[in-house]
C-alpha cells in the first residue's frame, strides 16, 4: 500500500488560483448578473460572502489568542466542557445574579438585540452592586449570562464568542484586571423555533443548537424537552433533552477540543460582524424594539424564505393533533401556521375528513410533475389534503375528475407554453363548480387569465402563510 505514495504528485502544471480568477470565473457562471448576488445574509441582516480567504476575512483584537485567554473571544477557558443542566437544575448559586438575554431572542429579537441587551443589562447589576459597596471585581464575578441556543447555527456559534469580548471590553474598561474579564454564559435550547407542528422534529433543532452553543464555547447548557411548547414534558421527552447533550461530550467527543472553530476565516469574520453590530446598539441605550425584528422573521417564515421544517415546508399530511394541554399560541415563531393547521384539523373534525385540493396534472410527467411537486409543498403547511393524480391529456378528463374528488378547489399543473390552450379549456369544462388556481404566474398572461376566471396564482415568490389564510377563509375552512 505504500508504494502506492511513494512518489510525490507534480503539480507545477497547475496555476495558483487568486481571488480575481475565482471572481472572473463566478461572474462569467452568473451570466453578467453582479457577484452581490451570492451574498445572502443571516436572519439578524449580517452579510454572508460566497468565499472568505485570509486576506478578506477580518477578526477581533486579541481572537489569535488561545482558548481561556483574554479577550475570551475562543472561551473563558483552556476546555471545550460545559456544564450539563437539567430542568431542575437552574437555581442560582446565592449571591449570584442571572441577566436573561436569552428573552430578547425569546420575543422575536436579534442576535445583537440579544448581545447588546446582555451588556447593558450587565453594566446596570454591575452598578447595581458596586453602589452596595462591592468591588467591581466582585461584582462582575457574581453576575452570569443566559443566551438564547437559537436560530442558525454559525450565528449561535459567533453570538457566543462576541459576547465575551464585548464583556470583557466593559470590564476591562471598568477597572477589572484582564484575569478576571471573564463571562460565565448559560446556554438553553430556543423556545422561539420550536412548534408543536411535528414536534419530534424539535429534537434535531435542539440538538443542533446545542452542538453550535458548545462550540461557541457555553459554560452551561440546558436542553429543553421537545414537547415543552404544548404540554408539561414528560419523563420520555426530559430523558432524550439530557441524552441529547450526552450524545455531545460522550459520543461527539465536542469535548475534547476548545473553540474548535476559532481561525475559520468565516466564523471570526462573522464573529466581528457581530460584535461590531452588537456595541453599537448597545452604545445607543434605551428600551430594545423587538417589534420589527420579530415581524421581519415572520415575514420570511411565511414567504418561505426561512423554513421551518414539517411547519412551512415538508408538512406530514398524516399528522395528527398534538396531545396539547396548554396554550400554544401565536407568540413563537411557528405560531401563524399553527393556528392555520389547528383550522383544518378542526374542519377534518367536523367534516369527517381533512380539506382536499386537487391537482390538475395536466400532459406527460415531466410536463407538470415540477409545479406539481412545489404545489403540494405549498399546500400541505395549511392542512390541506392534496390529491395528486398520475396526470390527464385533457381538460374533459381531468375536470370531472376534480368535481367527483370532493375537493374545494383545483389547481391546474402544467407549464407557460401550454396554459393559452390549457386555460380555456379548464374553465370552460369547469362551469364554475369549483375555483382553479394556476400553478405559476406567467408575466405575458397573468391578467389575461385572471380575467378569464383563474382565482388566484402559486408561485416562487408567493406569500405562503398568507395564501394559505385567505383560502382556508374563502373555502369555509376557518372562519
Amino acid at each position: 500500500m505504500s508504494e502506492l505514495f511513494s512518489e510525490k504528485l507534480d503539480l507545477a502544471e497547475f496555476s495558483a488560483a487568486s481571488i480575481e480568477d475565482w471572481r472572473a470565473a463566478a461572474e462569467a457562471a452568473l451570466k453578467g448578473k453582479p457577484l452581490d448576488k451570492l451574498t445572502t445574509r443571516t436572519p439578524d441582516g449580517l452579510p454572508v460572502s460566497p468565499i472568505y480567504q485570509k486576506d478578506n476575512a477580518a477578526a477581533l483584537a486579541g481572537a489569535e489568542n488561545d482558548p481561556g485567554a483574554f479577550p475570551y473571544v475562543r472561551g473563558a477557558k483552556a476546555s471545550g466542557d460545559w456544564q450539563t443542566v437539567g430542568e431542575s437544575d437552574t437555581a442560582l448559586p446565592a449571591g449570584m445574579r442571572m441577566v436573561e438575554a436569552d428573552q430578547v431572542f425569546e420575543r422575536g429579537g436579534t442576535a445583537p438585540q440579544e448581545l447588546a441587551h446582555a451588556w447593558a443589562e450587565g453594566v446596570r447589576i454591575l452598578r447595581e452592586l458596586c453602589a452596595e459597596g462591592i468591588s467591581v471585581s466582585e461584582a462582575a464575578a457574581r453576575i452570569r449570562f443566559t443566551f438564547a441556543a437559537g436560530g442558525e447555527f454559525f450565528v449561535i456559534l459567533a453570538k457566543l464568542r462576541a459576547a465575551r469580548f464585548g464583556w470583557a471590553r466593559i470590564l476591562t474598561a471598568s477597572g477589572v484586571a484582564e484575569e478576571d474579564a471573564k463571562m460565565f454564559i448559560h446556554a438553553r435550547t430556543a423556545r422561539w423555533q420550536q412548534s408543536s407542528l411535528d414536534p419530534h422534529t424539535n429534537i434535531l433543532r435542539s440538538t443542533a443548537s446545542a452542538y453550535a452553543a458548545v462550540l461557541g464555547g457555553c459554560d452551561s447548557l440546558e436542553v429543553a424537552p421537545f414537547d415543552e411548547v404544548f404540554r408539561e414534558p414528560d419523563e420520555f421527552s426530559r430523558h432524550i433533552a439530557l441524552n441529547t447533550q450526552r450524545i455531545l461530550r460522550e459520543e461527539c467527543h465536542a469535548a475534547t477540543v476548545a473553540d474548535p472553530a476559532g481561525g475559520s476565516w468565516f466564523v471570526e469574520s462573522l464573529t466581528k460582524e457581530l460584535a461590531e453590530a452588537a456595541w453599537t446598539a448597545f452604545q445607543k441605550s434605551g428600551e430594545i424594539d423587538l417589534s420589527a425584528a420579530a415581524e421581519s422573521q415572520r415575514e420570511a417564515l411565511s414567504k418561505r424564505r426561512r423554513v421551518m421544517v414539517g411547519v412551512n415546508q415538508y408538512a406530514n399530511p398524516s399528522e395528527n393533533p398534538p396531545p396539547a394541554s396548554k396554550h400554544t399560541g401565536g407568540e413563537r415563531l411557528a405560531g401563524s401556521f399553527e393556528q392555520l393547521r389547528a383550522a383544518a384539523w378542526a374542519h377534518a373534525a367536523k367534516h369527517g375528513g381533512a380539506p382536499r385540493i386537487f391537482l390538475l396534472t395536466m400532459g406527460p410527467l415531466k410536463q407538470h410533475k415540477a409545479r406539481a411537486d412545489f404545489v403540494r409543498g405549498f399546500l400541505e403547511p395549511g392542512g390541506f389534503e392534496v390529491l395528486y393524480p398520475s396526470g390527464f391529456e385533457t381538460a374533459a378528463q381531468a375536470v370531472p375528475a376534480a368535481v367527483q374528488s370532493g375537493a374545494l378547489a383545483a389547481v391546474l399543473c402544467s407549464t407557460d407554453d401550454t396554459y393559452p390552450e390549457l386555460v380555456p379549456a379548464v374553465l370552460a369544462e369547469m362551469k364554475g363548480a369549483m375555483p382553479v388556481i394556476l400553478a405559476g404566474h406567467p408575466p405575458d398572461h397573468a391578467e389575461t387569465f385572471k380575467s378569464a376566471g383563474i382565482a388566484d396564482f402559486i408561485h416562487l415568490k408567493s406569500d405562503c402563510g398568507a395564501f394559505l389564510a385567505s383560502w382556508q377563509k374563502k373555502l369555509g375552512v376557518a372562519e
